[in-house]
């Protein structure tokens, strides 16, 4: 019957650009990598996905986290924090040297850590905006700073921790321990301030272009300076809690931390270019490098081997920030960037 037209053709939905979206946040990808690290991990060592050794790996990657999304704020700036050793180094110190009833006390003593170091981040950013140095450069000198106010401190003894904080950082809360809630807590409180604030929105615009923010009338100066201030702070914290964690904290404590806080910014998504990031991809960066960790010690204890298998992750994760969009001439300006130029 040529008088009726033909049905139109209804054509399927296209869910090709949502699933592009989903695996555009940098929190998907980071997710899928710590899925696939789980499902790898009992093929490879059958006990290290057992609840005893998930329960003695969450608290190191709680305070990978904390740590970690300190340093995420500092590279969103298009920075980079190289006093991360010197800074967990300090405010582990200082806990367990004045934490005691016959000093400060513990409540005090854990300000005082947070403060003192917290003022060394203020020195970072400071130099780092009004003399436009390196942030390389700068956070190298101040972690110097920081371990000779260490070895001032302590005599080059290490002391003990007070036992309250021991007690709070081996506790568990329904058989989880208790420092996963904390850095779960705060992942989630800067991750609403970055991305449900104004402020959240400007401090990424100021990363992101800082020539645009400021023709905004944007002070860029203040976001790139409160930046170093919280990395340092969350640092100390984060040496708070391996002072409690250890009870009794080498000296070089920190030194542990500085390549796992970058492989985790890098792996949860942050471009080393700065601007928009991930603190939620940050903190499953964290438990992935937490989990692998410990995978590769049920082969070797060597800490050479971790380092290298860290610093392959941060290389691998540059290469491919690159290829989701990044740009070299950027990289290449983090070296000698001037914030607020």
């Amino acid at each position: 019957m040529t008088g009726l037209a033909a049905p139109a053709r209804i054509a399927p939905k296209d869910h090709g650009p949502t699933a592009r979206m989903v695996l555009a946040w940098p929190g998907t990808r980071a997710l899928i990598a710590v899925a696939a690290l789980f499902l790898v991990s009992p093929l490879i060592a059958p006990g290290s996905v057992g609840p005893t050794a998930i329960v003695s790996m969450l608290p190191f990657a709680a305070l990978i986290a904390i740590v970690a999304i300190g340093q995420t704020l500092v590279i969103q700036q298009g920075g980079l924090d190289l006093s991360i050793p010197g800074a967990v180094t300090l405010g582990a110190l200082i806990v367990a040297r004045f934490g005691g009833d016959d000093a400060l006390g513990l409540p005090a003593a854990i300000v005082a850590a947070i403060v003192a170091t917290a003022a060394f981040g203020l020195a970072s950013g400071l130099v780092i905006t009004l003399f436009g140095l390196p942030p390389l450069v700068v956070t190298i000198a101040v972690n110097a700073l920081m371990i000779g106010t260490v070895q001032a401190v302590s005599g080059g003894f290490a002391t003990q921790s007070p036992d309250a904080l021991n007690q709070f950082a081996l506790s568990r809360w329904g058989g989880i321990p208790v420092l996963v809630f904390f850095a779960v807590a705060l992942t989630l409180a800067v991750h609403i301030v970055l991305k449900l604030t104004r402020l959240g929105r400007r401090f990424e615009l100021v990363g992101e272009n800082p020539r645009s923010a400021a023709n905004l009338g944007i002070g860029t100066r203040g976001y790139t300076i409160v930046a170093y201030v919280l990395s340092a702070g969350l640092a100390a914290a984060g040496g708070v809690l391996l002072a409690g964690l250890l009870r009794t904290p080498t000296l070089t404590a920190g030194d542990d931390y500085l390549l796992p806080s970058i492989a985790a910014v890098v792996l949860g998504g942050t471009a080393l270019t700065g601007g928009r990031g991930s603190v939620v991809g940050t903190a499953l960066g964290a438990l992935f490098l937490a989990q692998l960790t410990q995978l590769v010690q049920t082969f070797t204890q060597a800490t050479a081997v971790q380092n290298i298998v860290q610093a392959l992750i941060i290389g691998v994760g540059i290469v491919a920030q690159l290829q989701l969009g990044g740009t070299t001439s950027r990289i290449r300006n983090l070296m000698r960037r001037r914030p607020g130029a």
